[in-house]
């Protein structure tokens, strides 16, 4: 006769496929956030790829350029702060659907700009809707995996960005030298596309808020029974004292400081140079490619050597890691001083040698080296904070960051560029090559110079941080486990 199945042995059979299934749904939300991240770098570099030809026909200057990309990285990093503090008080599935279709209709819109003004009102619309969607979404990644796997998600979820910022300057390009403002077409795409995943998003499930990271390492999926999935806002929490709370605290991890500094720095040296970028390639005086060759050369360099530099920054974090506790910092310095070096000798090269080979194998290794930072600053951060802040610190970053860094880089760029030819006629007649390199060689350099220094010194501190970060969340889950038996 055989056995009977136990009770236990019953309820394990029966369990399985659901447990299997709650393994399964981090990766499902990883791959939905991938795409929406690749879409929101699209997004963002679609303008790039088209800038030149847009400017022509809506009788814009070289400086206006950096104008439009100046106002969409103000916006972006003004609402970030606020939107990041909500994403740790509320559902950040929420949070990043209504970023979405904020920043998807106003791309539509974009199509229907006929001059600066409007031009100018949209871009600063995809900034607004665009600011909430990286604290909510690296907020809810850390929640779903464990500090051990983390570095590995975020390398890989930094990818979506890298290739989406490649098809959004080949799209821009290739789409804008097609015919007489052709160029609409492709923010009308881009804007629909983000509107059909927000259906995706939208019926995502949420994790508990600001779990704190447990001993086993894993994730846990069970909810206590009182968890709504949404932390209560406190009565005075507009209370300027409390607002500001959370980010004294931020002010006081050291190696969370240190990382704000290098990537204000590292987002300065490489905004204009990015912005600018495939404007410079059209340049007569420098290589004078048509839109297309300029949008495809860039995207085509840009996406290999970015992944390259991503896998090795993130893979050489990990390996090091076991032996130094300061090694995603440290990768990022290196990558930073490498990036210094590679960004001076492309100038070089397109100021004078005029070298394709030269420039093409140059501008890879800088775009490898810089990429290597990628996945390790993201998850240092996610390391050296407590679960509850993750989301105000990545928000919080992404304001000095952007403000500091990446805001005014653009305009000053292009002021520098008027300034060398106060008259307009080079930008003009396509001309404004030399203009644009002596430009980029006041700002970039010695921007990833000083980043890069500042990274290699501060990795001493990441240990001892992420310690006391550790300590905090075990706290955290202390206090919750003694409400449980309280409430029991």
């Amino acid at each position: 006769m055989e056995k009977l199945t136990s009770s236990e042995d019953l309820s394990k059979e029966l369990l399985s496929p659901m447990i299997k299934s709650k393994r399964r749904y981090p990766m499902y939300v990883f791959y939905v956030l991938l795409a929406v991240s690749l879409l929101n770098q699209l997004d963002r570099t679609l303008f790039d790829g088209a800038a030149n030809i847009i400017a022509k026909e809506l009788h814009l200057g070289v400086s206006s350029i950096g104008y439009l990309s100046t106002a969409f990285t103000i916006f972006v990093t003004l609402a970030a702060l606020p939107m990041g503090i909500f994403a740790d008080r509320t559902k950040r599935k929420n949070v990043i659907t209504a970023c979405l279709a904020v920043w998807s209709l106003a791309t539509a819109f974009t199509a229907l700009a006929g001059n600066f003004a409007t031009l100018f009102l949209t871009r600063t619309v995809v900034g607004i809707g665009e600011a909430g969607y990286a604290p909510a979404s690296h907020a809810l990644l850390g929640s779903h995996f464990a500090s051990s796997k983390r570095t590995r998600i975020m390398t890989w979820y930094s990818l979506g960005g890298l290739v989406g910022g490649a098809l959004g300057v080949i799209l821009g390009g290739v789409v804008a030298g097609l015919s007489y403002g052709s160029w609409r077409l492709a923010f009308f795409i881009t804007g629909l596309l983000g509107l059909l995943l927000v259906v995706v998003t939208w019926r995502l499930r949420e994790s508990p808020p600001n779990q704190p990271d447990r001993g086993s390492g894993e994730y846990h999926l069970s909810v206590k029974k009182s968890e709504t999935g949404v932390q209560k806002l406190p009565k005075t929490l507009f209370a300027l004292k409390q607002v500001l709370a959370p980010f004294w605290t931020l002010l006081h991890i050291r190696t969370l400081v240190v990382l704000i500094v290098i990537q204000t720095l590292a987002s300065f040296a490489i905004t204009g140079f990015r912005i600018y970028f495939p404007t410079l390639l059209q340049q007569k005086d420098v290589l004078g490619w048509s839109s297309a060759q300029a949008a495809v050369f860039t995207g085509l360099t840009l996406l290999p050597a970015a992944i390259a530099g991503i896998l090795l920054g993130g893979y050489l974090s990990d390996w090091l890691n076991r032996r130094y506790r300061g090694a995603l910092v440290f990768v990022c310095g290196v990558s930073l001083l490498l990036s210094a070096t590679f960004m001076s000798i492309v100038l070089l090269v397109l100021l004078s040698l005029h070298s394709v080979l030269l420039f093409a194998t140059f501008f890879a290794l800088l775009v490898m080296a810089f990429s290597m930072s990628t996945g390790p600053a993201t998850a240092a951060t996610l390391d050296v904070v407590p679960a509850s802040l993750r989301a105000s610190a990545v928000a919080f970053t992404a304001l000095l960051q952007y403000f500091l860094g990446a805001a005014f880089a653009p305009t000053l760029v292009g002021s520098l560029a008027s300034a060398f030819d106060p008259t307009g006629q080079h930008f003009l007649h396509g001309m404004a090559g030399h203009d644009l390199v002596l430009a980029f060689f006041t700002v970039a350099p010695a921007a990833f110079l000083i980043a890069g220094i500042v990274g290699l010194v501060g990795s001493r501190w990441m240990e001892a941080d992420q310690e006391a970060a550790q300590r905090a969340d075990e706290a955290t889950i202390e206090i919750d486990t003694l409400a449980d038996q309280q409430g029991a």
